[in-house]
């Protein structure tokens, strides 16, 4: 071989050889980025993904605290919202004063028929409420304001407002609320008393279904099935 052949032999392979080292780096310098990106680092962090100073001193105090807290404590420990978990009274709701229609007053209490629906916690029932309530249920207005349930032109039973006035004139107004309703039946002047009963059962059932209310005794204590069947037989004897 010559010595023109052979530095041209000499010439490749060195270029060969710097190709070679040269991927060589190119493949190392992958394989340590994705090792960066992968554990996180934070000398490749620093070094290749952070150029904010104050974020990285952030950062530095937030890896700080971290060493610095007992690992060690128990998870069960932690308590989202204690409060919630506390053994704590049930508050009691202040007492509010239920309105007395004067038809209701003046009823003899021995022949007095009256559940209160209201509320357990005192909100207001709104006029929108019972227009919807009404039209559901079939109740008509009288004269007086009140709500009556008649059938076959027979008065069953009547509702007045637990606030003042005790009417339900002004249920079409924005501002109109009650505190519930009270339904009743005069016993001496209804001429069926015991089919009268029986309808108002089940409509103070749909009322409760309509208004979301409870049904309570005329001393505030929740209607119970011994009460309805005390008064059935009442009205049987």
């Amino acid at each position: 071989m010559d010595a023109s052949a052979l530095r041209w032999v000499l010439a490749i392979v060195g270029i060969v050889l710097l190709v070679g080292i040269y991927l060589f780096s190119q493949h190392q310098s992958r394989l340590r980025k994705r090792v960066a990106m992968q554990t996180f680092a934070r000398e490749e962090i620093d070094s290749a993904f952070i150029e904010d100073e104050q974020l990285r001193e952030e950062l530095e105090n937030l890896n700080q605290i971290m060493q610095e807290t007992n690992t060690h404590e128990s998870f069960e420990q932690i308590k989202i919202n204690p409060a919630i978990e506390a053994d704590l009274a049930p508050r009691k709701l202040p007492a509010v004063d239920l309105f007395v229609a004067e038809a209701v007053a003046a009823v003899d209490q021995e022949n007095l028929i009256s559940y209160l629906l209201r509320h357990p916690d005192n909100r207001l029932i709104t006029g929108e409420e019972i227009e919807s309530a009404v039209r559901h249920t079939g109740f008509e207005m009288n004269d007086d304001g009140l709500l009556e349930m008649r059938q076959q032109d027979e008065l069953c039973f009547s509702v007045t407002s637990l606030s003042a006035p005790g009417d339900f004139c002004d249920m079409g107004a924005l501002d109109f609320t009650t505190l519930g309703l009270q339904c009743f039946i005069d016993l001496d002047s209804n001429a069926t008393p015991r089919h009268s009963y029986e309808v108002l059962l089940k409509k103070i059932d749909e009322l409760v279904r309509i208004l979301n209310v409870k049904v309570f005794e005329s001393d505030n204590e929740l209607l119970t099935i011994s009460n309805v069947t005390r008064v059935r037989e009442k009205l049987a004897s």
